[in-house]
C-alpha cells in the first residue's frame, strides 16, 4: 500500500512540474472535418498551462455545406512524456461561437452557442531552431443553433446539435522562447 501511495505521488508530481516546451506560443493550421488556423499560447510553460484559439470556416466549423465563421477558446492543460519528452498529451475544454446558414441554399441564418471538451496528444521537434508541432485531437461539440430573425422565416425555432466527428490534425510552428 506505502509503495503504491509513493508510486502514485511520484506520478502526480513530474504531472504537475514536468512541462517546459521551447516556444511560447505556435500558429498553424487544422484539419479535419473543418479547415482553420489554429494558434495555442502557452500561459505558464512550467506546469503546461495553456489556450487555444481557433478559427474555422463554417458556423459549426465544418466545411462541408455549413457556410460561415465559428471562433473558438480552449483552456489545455498538457504533460509532457516519452524519452525525449517531445510528446505532450492534453486535456481542456472551453467555449465556441458561430454564425453561418445550415446549408448553401438556406435562406435561414443561425447564430451558435457551443460548448466543447478536448483530448489530444502532440509531437514538438525540439532540436531544430523554428520547433514544429503536429497535433492529433478529438473534439466533439454541443451547439444550440439560435435563428437571426427574419422576415422569410418568422416561424423559426432552436436547435441543439452534437457534433462528435471532430478528429482533427494541426501543424503548427512554435514562436517565441
Amino acid at each position: 500500500m506505502l509503495k503504491k501511495s509513493v508510486s502514485l505521488f511520484i506520478l502526480f508530481y513530474f504531472i504537475n512540474t514536468s512541462f517546459s516546451q521551447q516556444y511560447k506560443g505556435a500558429v498553424g493550421l487544422r484539419f479535419g472535418y473543418g479547415l482553420g488556423i489554429s494558434g495555442v499560447y502557452v500561459l505558464d510553460q512550467q506546469r503546461g498551462h495553456a489556450i487555444e484559439l481557433l478559427l474555422r470556416y463554417g458556423y459549426h466549423g465544418v466545411v462541408i455545406n455549413r457556410p460561415g465563421g465559428n471562433f473558438q477558446v480552449l483552456y489545455e492543460k498538457h504533460w509532457e512524456f516519452g524519452r525525449n519528452r517531445n510528446f505532450s498529451g492534453y486535456v481542456g475544454g472551453g467555449p465556441a461561437i458561430g454564425i453561418g446558414k445550415k446549408t448553401y441554399g438556406a435562406t435561414q441564418t443561425y447564430f451558435a452557442l457551443g460548448v466543447s471538451p478536448i483530448l489530444g496528444i502532440d509531437y514538438t521537434t525540439q532540436n531544430l531552431r523554428v520547433p514544429f508541432i503536429l497535433a492529433l485531437d478529438y473534439k466533439p461539440t454541443l451547439y444550440g443553433d439560435f435563428p437571426i430573425a427574419s422576415k422569410k422565416n418568422p416561424n423559426s425555432k432552436s436547435e441543439f446539435d452534437f457534433s462528435y466527428y471532430e478528429i482533427a490534425f494541426s501543424v503548427r510552428i512554435g514562436i517565441g522562447k
